[in-house]
């Protein structure tokens, strides 16, 4: 309906062109048109008479004079134009919604595609998990969302890359290789206790078992032992839970590059930091932060913000436009250094988007599961995956705003019934596969659908579903630049209600052939769109239930 509003729009203002002057002299020059959002109200809505009120003359005053003039000219595709509290309503014509099922048919899979993003860099970087342990929930709630975004990027014309950034530096990781020294040397009868901050899984025994003969002397091995084979882990989850990276980056690199050295060289350079209490501080309240933040300790070992300074200015300098991090709630804080630090090296700080993805809370039979990390106790994704599968899994990350909780009932998750959302929606997807299928078993030509009769669809069902077509290319581009993933999800499932619905009242293949011709000509509408979607979001479809 895209189309459809640009049309409003000039409608709109060609209206404004014929108002009295004390009333069109106040016209901004643009005018805004949105769907109604309920049936009562039309399909779409404008403020302008809002916009060209004053003390004078109020909103509803001026919708009584706009509305006269509109119905003046009615373009063919509007029915008719309401006013309602100062709100100018439109409803559509019955052919002007139903035009979206060729446009459907002749785009295909590219329906709802845009230039939007006009080819802009965008860089996506998620989950970035220390590899010390496997991956959990929290980190594949990450995956889920990162992995749809750089979809749902790429499907509204920009060039989005997904990035994996390896925080294998620093304390955690010297504390990891601590860990699994301690591990081995239990197996081979050696009382040697974990260290009392390390890790307690039973992962780092079962990568103990791995090793044959360390070499002597070399503490660092058990380090890179233990990086190497949780990263190994790390890859195979996230391949099978359908999310790959196009580039893998290492802090470790940053440091054996020297970069990390020559960045706070050229910070003191520029006057960035300064040097106090035997420590170096980055001026972040230059740039809105709450307070300063110290890069570099008075022992002579950086904080977490140093590499990350490193880090940014390296997505910089590779010309990334706009710039997409995903974080867990715990760097709810660290936004304002972040946003302060690009700043600092001449990023538009607006340009940064940094998504903080809350913590995942599982139930099992309506009780909450208990989760922890350095015990050892958490639950991976791994065996997420293996329970429910990987498009409950990730539907159900998606199906929640990214900011808020989510609580993940795993009872409902491995139904196999319309209880559960991903059922609900690949079922949908399956019933429309097999009405197309029977329907050229009857004989229609599915591929000369566009030459069927839409004016016989004039059940409302009908008309509210061509409507509910016609708004994905406008959500596919609001959700590229909101990043508010969830709207799809919800989109789709409204959708399938709809459909699901039809489908019970009405038979779409029967005995009327013209009338079956413009109900598969929907049905083909809707299957394309059903599939773009469950793409977008990353969910497979299948070919039965």
């Amino acid at each position: 309906m895209r189309d459809t509003r640009e049309k409003l729009a000039e409608f709109v203002k060609a209206v404004v062109r014929t108002l009295p002057p004390e009333i069109r002299d106040r016209f901004p020059g643009t005018a805004v048109v949105q769907p109604a959002g309920k049936p009562e109200f039309g399909d779409f809505t404008t403020n302008i008479c809002f916009r060209l009120a004053s003390p004078e003359m109020p909103p509803r005053q001026v919708a009584r004079i706009f509305l006269e003039e509109a119905r003046r000219a009615l373009p063919r595709f509007i029915c008719r134009v309401e006013e309602r509290n100062g709100f100018i309503n439109f409803f559509l014509s019955p052919e002007s919604v139903l035009e979206v099922i060729p446009d459907i048919l002749a785009a295909g899979h590219r329906y709802g595609s845009s230039s939007a993003g006009n080819g802009t860099r965008v860089l996506v970087e998620f989950v970035s998990a220390n590899p010390t342990g496997p991956l959990t929930i929290a980190h594949g709630r990450q995956a889920a969302l990162g992995e749809a975004i750089a979809r749902i990027l790429c499907f509204a014309g920009y060039t989005a890359h997904r990035e994996y950034y390896l925080n294998d530096s620093g304390r955690q990781m010297k504390l990891l290789g601590e860990s699994l020294k301690a591990r081995y040397e239990q197996i081979h009868g050696k009382d040697t206790p974990v260290p009392e901050d390390g890790y307690q899984g039973e992962y780092l025994k079962e990568i103990a078992r791995t090793i044959t003969q360390p070499p002597a002397g070399n503490d660092d091995f058990f380090r890179a032992y233990a990086c190497e084979a949780i990263l190994g882990t790390i890859r195979k989850d996230l391949a099978d839970f359908g999310v790959a990276f196009d580039s893998w980056v290492n802090e470790s690199a940053f440091h054996e590059a020297g970069l990390v050295t020559a960045t706070i060289e050229q910070l003191k350079e520029k006057g960035l930091v300064y040097f106090q209490d035997g420590a170096w501080w980055f001026k972040s309240t230059s740039f809105g932060d709450e307070k300063d933040r110290v890069v570099v300790k008075s022992d002579g070992t950086v904080t977490y913000l140093l590499p990350d300074i490193v880090y940014h200015r390296n997505k910089i300098s590779r010309g990334y436009h706009r710039l997409i991090t995903l974080l867990g709630p715990d760097h709810h804080g660290y936004v304002p250094r972040l946003r302060a630090a690009v700043q600092a090296l001449g990023f538009d700080p607006d340009r940064l988007q940094v998504i903080i993805v809350q913590l995942t809370t599982l139930y099992r039979s309506g009780e909450k599961m208990r989760m922890s990390t350095r015990s050892g106790e958490f639950i991976t994704l791994r065996e997420l995956i293996d329970e429910v599968g990987s498009d409950a899994a990730k539907f159900f990350f998606l199906f929640r705003r990214a900011e808020s909780h989510l609580d993940f009932d795993l009872d409902v998750a491995k139904k196999r019934s319309l209880d559960n959302p991903v059922f609900y929606l690949q079922y949908a997807y399956v019933r429309l596969l097999h009405i197309l299928e029977y329907a050229k078993e009857q004989g229609y030509q599915t591929d000369a659908l566009s030459k069927a009769d839409l004016s016989l669809l004039s059940e409302e069902a009908e008309r509210n579903m061509a409507m509910h077509l016609g708004t994905f290319p406008d959500l596919v581009e609001r959700v590229s630049r909101t990043l508010e993933v969830h709207l799809i999800a919800e989109y789709l499932l409204d959708l399938a209600r709809g459909f699901h619905s039809y489908y019970h009242d009405h038979r779409i293949v029967g005995s009327n052939r013209r009338l079956s011709e413009a109900r598969i000509a929907l049905t083909q509408a809707l299957l394309s769109v059903f599939s773009t979607a469950l793409s977008l979001l990353n969910i497979s479809l299948p070919d039965r239930m």
